[in-house]
């Protein structure tokens, strides 16, 4: 009897030290916005303005999330990204994918389409169709949005977009009608 309470004692302590460690959240979700892509397959929160690649807005991935980091794998390609969320949680993770399918930019203007899958602002957009084309900014001025969530960056009317080393996008709207008013920084 004790042999097997010893034995069991020994399989069971391993189990228990271990289930903590490798939790991991997993589940379908869509590119809320376009995430530009570095070094190969890596996606950070400063979200650099100057990608050699960018995965679509709306693009159905398979994420995996494991504290500040999540993988991602296309669900149609099955290319495999990192992206560093900046923060722990769900509220952090929903700036960059969403579980619902995002609104289809099929029936937007065309010059708002263009602006989208170009990655830029324009005179015009709203807050969510900069925040669909370029993504998260890495903040107002005074502070960043690695630990802001996707309701407080909305309420924000001055983004910033890391660009290249400093250098920067600003992105500025009207408080009244939540549209670009003006943009500054290097474009191309």
């Amino acid at each position: 009897m004790k042999k097997v309470l010893w034995l069991l004692t020994i399989l069971g302590i391993p189990q228990f030290l271990f289930v903590g460690i490798s939790y991991c959240e997993e589940g379908i979700y869509y590119a809320r916005c376009n995430l530009k892509v570095f070094k190969g397959n890596y996606i950070t929160w400063v979200n650099w303005q100057d990608p050699p690649t960018c995965i679509p807005v709306g693009t159905k991935l398979k994420v995996k999330r494991s504290g500040s980091k999540a993988s991602l794998e296309s669900a149609e390609t099955g290319d495999r990204y990192t992206l560093d969320i900046g923060a722990k949680g769900d509220e952090f993770l929903e700036k960059y994918v969403i579980k619902k399918q995002p609104v289809g930019i099929d029936s937007l203007p065309k010059e708002i389409q263009t602006s989208i899958k170009n990655t830029t602002a324009e005179i015009g957009m709203t807050k969510e169709q900069v925040y669909i084309s370029m993504g998260p900014p890495i903040g107002p001025k005074s502070a960043r949005t690695n630990k802001m969530t996707y309701e407080d960056i909305m309420k924000i009317n001055m983004w910033v977009y890391a660009k290249r080393r400093f250098q920067n996008i600003n992105v500025f709207f009207d408080p009244a009608t939540g549209r670009v008013n003006r943009t500054e920084g290097i474009w191309k």
